[in-house]
């Protein structure tokens, strides 16, 4: 699913924009994961917290349904206003650094916005719970390549850029590709480890040569 993904933005973006047409196909796409999702569930694919991770949901608090509803719009209100203070804080570091907005965007604010993923994975593996970790590198993948540019294309068609024709959409496929490889391995050693970093090296300096 997680190459489907990125195959499908991919395909999208040949015309070099995301229409909203584009946008209601990916949204389909994230819909007919879960979808998928659930039929596998229903089959014998247990997808629900066991062990300690249900054990702590269990023993976690009850909030109130008011509560939970007031934190939610919190939460939300959080998001918007982080969200404008990154836009504005960003136009000025793109302005003085030179840099473009996409290779802004590609690399330093995503680095940004994966090291809180990271510290929030990192716990998990360590305590010998890496589901945790794989579901959430797969989630995210769906995420961001079929609900996220979804939502953006409806709101606002994207125009797509030769760089990321060239360059970002085809090392994301490679990465993919060997992400998954890894992981049907079911085990991702240090080596392994290491190539994933070497992809991202790859990435980042890529954006500052093409």
């Amino acid at each position: 699913m997680p190459i489907l993904a990125v195959l499908l933005l991919g395909i999208l973006s040949v015309d070099r924009q995301l229409s909203r047409v584009d946008g209601a196909v990916l949204l389909l796409g994230f819909v007919l994961a879960i979808l998928f999702l659930l039929r596998l569930s229903k089959r014998g694919l247990d997808v629900r917290p066991t062990g300690e991770v249900a054990e702590t949901l269990e023993e976690a608090e009850e909030l109130s349904k008011w509560k939970s509803f007031g934190l939610l719009l919190l939460s939300l209100a959080a998001i918007i206003v982080g969200s404008e203070m990154l836009v504005a804080g960003s136009e000025t570091i793109i302005a003085s650094l030179g840099l473009s907005e996409t290779v802004f965007g590609m690399t330093i604010l995503a680095l940004l916005v994966s090291i809180e993923e990271l510290a929030r994975e990192l716990p998990g593996a360590l305590q010998g719970r890496p589901e945790i970790s794989f579901g959430n590198v797969v989630g995210s993948i769906l995420a961001f390549f079929l609900f996220n540019a979804g939502i953006i294309s409806l709101v606002q068609p994207v125009p797509v850029s030769t760089q990321v024709l060239r360059f970002y959409l085809p090392l994301c496929l490679l990465t993919v590709i060997v992400v998954s490889l890894f992981m049907m391995r079911k085990k991702i050693p240090r080596w392994a480890g290491a190539v994933l970093l070497a992809l991202y090296l790859i990435f980042f300096a890529g954006g500052y040569i093409t």
